[in-house]
């Protein structure tokens, strides 16, 4: 949708002259007596539902940051880092909700700021326990409310299940009959699988005890590396992680294409280490470029071959830098 009455083309620009434009005020109360008033920049509109409708889609957009702190939070304890980075973001949300008056948005926005502010307050490294499920509970609230800004279901279930995929296959022994019987035994959320014991697994799906133990490992380290991320609005740390695994599938596949051409004795076994490697290393990239969010990427880098996804993972990298060089 375009900028209301002209204003900056960036989403985070339009939602902020919201909160800015100089006849804002005056605009919303002709939208709430339902008379339209022409203005220097154009016709404001009379619809209000319009006009709501615009502000969800905009803060659809502003509140991504929280959405990745409740994804998180969703799956397990998550850093209290987070918390500092929401609030910005929930204020201006809250001005805005203010001035549409939105009274029950502006209730619920409190809570949830409170139960931010609780946890915060709290000193603790992680979110845990009675204040994570405050959280979670105001946050559902707001879920309600606004469900296309602050719904998680389906990005958090393309997310979760990108990453369960990735680090599976990551753990040695785990083939396709392996995820078959997993997921046949309903282990199919990283939820159910950071709570899952080796025994869990091993008795539901069937798997040997030995192959079970090393995949709950695997998961264990993972949630311990989630909770010691620092995030930032930039989301800078994973974006660095991903330009440096991207450097070292390069070299991995420079590394393939000289043993392919090798003839030497050991030719053989160098590309079979390689292509192991370089497998590896892309499914360390899809895990952090679905903590991301970046869903359609990782559909699109799915059908390229692996020269291809090299040049798309950088396109998108710099792509990535100019963004934020732009808006911070």
């Amino acid at each position: 949708m375009a900028p209301l009455n002209g204003g900056p083309a960036s989403i985070s620009g339009t939602f902020e002259s919201l909160l800015s434009m100089e006849d804002v005020d005056a605009g919303f109360a002709s939208l709430e007596r339902g008379t339209g008033r022409s203005t220097a920049n154009g016709t404001v509109t009379t619809d209000l539902t319009e006009v709501r409708s615009l502000f969800e889609q905009l803060a659809a957009n502003h509140v991504r940051h929280v959405r990745d702190f409740m994804i998180d939070l969703r799956w397990s304890e998550s850093t209290s880092d987070w918390l500092p980075i929401c609030e910005p973001a929930m204020r201006s949300l809250r001005r805005a909700a203010a001035k549409l008056e939105l009274l029950d948005l502006c209730g619920a926005l409190d809570r949830f700021a409170e139960a931010l502010a609780g946890a915060q307050a709290s000193g603790e490294r992680t979110v845990g326990g009675e204040r994570r499920a405050t959280v979670l509970a105001s946050y559902d609230e707001l879920s309600g409310l606004l469900p296309k800004a602050f719904s998680l279901d389906l990005d958090r279930d393309q997310r979760g299940a990108l990453i369960l995929q990735a680090l599976l296959l990551q753990v040695p022994g785990v083939k396709k009959v392996t995820l078959d019987k997993m997921y046949a035994a309903g282990l199919t959320t990283l939820e159910a699988m950071f709570m899952a014991t080796a025994g869990d697994i091993a008795s539901t799906s069937g798997i040997p005890g030995e192959l079970a133990a090393r995949i709950v490992e695997r998961f264990r380290t993972y949630r311990e590396q989630v909770k010691t991320t620092v995030p930032d609005a930039t989301r800078a740390l994973e974006r660095q992680r991903v330009a440096e695994l991207t450097s070292c599938l390069r070299r991995e596949t420079e590394e393939y294409e000289r043993a392919s051409e090798s003839w030497s004795r050991d030719a053989g076994e160098k590309k079979k280490e390689r292509r192991k490697a370089r497998a590896q290393t892309l499914l360390d990239i899809q895990v952090v470029l679905a903590r991301l969010g970046e869903v359609d990427l990782l559909g699109e880098l799915e059908r390229l071959p692996f020269e291809s996804k090299l040049a798309h993972l950088e396109s998108f990298l710099e792509e990535a830098r100019e963004k934020y060089k732009a808006q911070f």
